[in-house]
């Protein structure tokens, strides 16, 4: 199950922005009884078993998988290939009569960045620098929904998965409240903690973390960092790399893989973090952006397409002695998606937000990116 930060209900985070917005599987003012078995999620179920693409997970992820891409879609089939099963039990007008096993509920958007490839929408700290005066107040629908608290000890005692992001989830009472809530029930040794985080807090008010996470069976963490220095310091702004890195350092055992968005501030700096984390022996995983459009390596002129294919295979060339079958998949997934679609015509919509953030941030694109100058100054 997944609650947005809308309070909407969708089919994954990845599909929400592709989904028709006007008809949700679900909302936050309804109990996770009544969406599990509504009439949205039956819907969703009834057509994958008869070979019907939802509209948002074709965008989501058969599009990307056309364009050469690795979709969430195919990571997510691998890891619970072992629920396969459950297809044959769904019952006829596609009602299911399990409780989910994978809890995904965004506890606002308290965050203390301001990264270019978010918003509002999922940053407190973006407000400052928003089109829209609308936004003074922290977006949460979940952490004192009483309808929510009241029926999920329910579906606890099912529950093997719980995955967190944000906002950022430490930073997040409604995240230290279900933790609580989970250790308390006495059920949390049986369950997994997952977290997408910016890594910039070890403690947060009285908790610790690292205590919390003794009472569950296992922590995993996927640190998003979109490239590497001064260019993800550009990026995701607060972020400072010497941070980040130490951090990573200190909460290196929960580390599962470094998570990152291909898009065009990390393209050319990906080459420098997957050397970062083959010294510091951390996984990654790089997935395509979709939104916003104006952001995907999709939208680079062909010249500098084809300069940053060249970089790519020079590098693979000179690190062929550390580089896996699976860091040239994701090279070889990237550079496919990237060259087989055309949407440079979005780089004047590109250049206008860089712009508009540059003055306000006392930024410059060029300067941090002086290798895409030559095409970005002549927009």
């Amino acid at each position: 199950m997944y609650g947005s930060l809308s309070g909407n209900f969708h089919v994954c985070c990845h599909a929400e922005f592709s989904a028709d917005t006007s008809y949700p599987l679900g909302n936050s003012q309804q109990s996770l009884d009544e969406i599990w078995n509504g009439q949205g999620y039956k819907s969703v179920r009834k057509a994958f078993l008869n070979n019907k693409i939802p509209t948002e997970c074709k965008i989501a992820c058969y599009d990307k998988e056309d364009l050469g891409s690795i979709s969430n879609r195919q990571q997510v089939n691998k890891r619970f290939s072992q629920k396969i099963h459950l297809q044959q039990l769904t019952n006829l007008d596609g009602s299911v009569n399990n409780k989910p096993s994978y809890l995904d509920i965004r506890f606002g958007n308290l965050c203390n960045f301001r990264c270019r490839m978010c918003g509002p929408y999922a940053s407190t700290s973006w407000y400052r620098d928003a089109h829209e005066s609308s936004y003074k107040n922290v977006i949460d629908y979940y952490t004192d929904n009483d309808k929510l608290w009241s029926n999920l000890p329910q579906f606890i005692p099912y529950l093997e998965d719980v995955y967190f992001a944000g906002g950022e989830p430490f930073i997040q009472d409604g995240h230290y409240k279900l933790l609580d809530l989970l250790i308390t029930s006495g059920y949390s040794k049986n369950i997994n903690l997952q977290y997408n985080t910016n890594l910039s807090y070890k403690k947060y008010k009285k908790h610790d973390l690292k205590n919390l996470w003794a009472m569950f069976k296992s922590v995993s963490l996927w640190p998003s960092v979109e490239g590497f220095g001064t260019k993800v310091e550009y990026s995701r702004k607060e972020l400072k790399w010497e941070d980040f890195e130490e951090n990573a350092i200190y909460f290196k055992k929960y580390i599962t893989t470094i998570s990152s968005v291909i898009n065009i501030y990390s393209i050319t700096s990906m080459p420098n973090l997957i050397l970062w984390c083959k010294k510091h022996k951390f996984n990654y995983f790089g997935t395509t952006l979709i939104e916003p459009p104006f952001l995907s390596v999709t939208c680079l002129p062909p010249e500098s397409k084809e300069k940053i294919i060249k970089m790519y295979k020079k590098f693979c060339v000179e690190y062929k002695e550390i580089l896996t079958n699976h860091d040239l998949a994701q090279i070889k997934s990237w550079l496919m998606f990237m060259k087989n679609k055309d949407d440079s015509h979005l780089l004047t919509d590109f250049k206008r937000e860089q712009t508009r953030l540059d003055l306000l941030r006392n930024e410059s694109f060029e300067s941090v990116f002086p290798e895409f100058t030559s095409w970005y100054k002549n927009i």
